[in-house]
């Protein structure tokens, strides 16, 4: 048995964070938009720092958002890197970060918004042969695949202006291409603020809200389980 706490959007709470890791019996991996490297205008204070020493002593770890700072997550220790896999016991995970900001047009280059805050078509589409070659029991994303997207909109009640085609992601297009090719036992991730678990096509999905927690046993989710 294999116990993992899933984190849902942080955005740089980190007091609410640090007491999600203070009572947490397991590791935990956060979803995305930790708010590391995100900084305040005019000034560019960094908001804060996550309780790095609670992270490393506990093993918790990260994947980034679209409101985290790529460069300042590279250096991170706990970070997970962007097509990294592994094993946790039986099951194989996969996790890969990064998303769309609708609203970048409202916010400043290299304090609250990043050019590369998604992967480059070409790194995703390299992630998608990747993806075929692992076939990961769990995904673990920021962002969903299209499809998936929809719903999340249409039954979880999110915001649908992100799905406004003006606003056509380059992540969830590569997502809904793995999907097709290749479904896992569990997808799990954030970036809606709402939740939403759903079985589709064999695959359970999870969309945790801010800060929301869940416990997952791997080993529950593994090919032969």
């Amino acid at each position: 048995m294999t116990i993992i706490r899933f984190v849902g959007d942080v955005h740089g709470k980190f007091g609410r964070y640090e007491t999600i890791l203070k009572n947490s019996p397991y590791p935990t991996i956060q979803v995305g938009d930790m708010g590391v490297g995100f900084r305040h205008w005019p000034h560019g204070e960094v908001s804060a720092n996550p309780p790095y020493d609670k992270m490393v002593a506990g093993n918790h770890k990260f994947i980034r958002g679209n409101h985290d700072n790529p460069a300042v997550c590279s250096r991170h220790s706990q970070w997970i890197e962007d097509g990294r896999w592994m094993r946790e016991g039986d099951t194989t995970m996969m996790f890969i970060g990064g998303a769309l900001s609708i609203d970048k047009a409202s916010r400043i280059e290299g304090y609250s918004y990043w050019s590369d805050e998604e992967l480059s078509s070409e790194r995703l589409m390299a992630l998608v042969d990747l993806y075929t070659v692992v076939e990961p029991d769990i995904m673990v994303t920021h962002e969903f695949p299209d499809t998936i997207a929809e719903l999340i909109v249409n039954e979880g009640r999110a915001t649908a202006i992100k799905l406004d085609p003006r606003f056509a992601s380059r992540t969830r297009q590569a997502f809904q291409s793995m999907f097709e090719l290749y479904q896992p036992k569990l997808w799990i991730g954030g970036h809606w603020h709402v939740p939403f678990d759903k079985v589709v096509n064999g695959t359970r999905f999870v969309c945790l809200p801010e800060l929301a927690t869940m416990d997952i046993d791997t080993e529950d989710f593994r090919k032969d389980g």
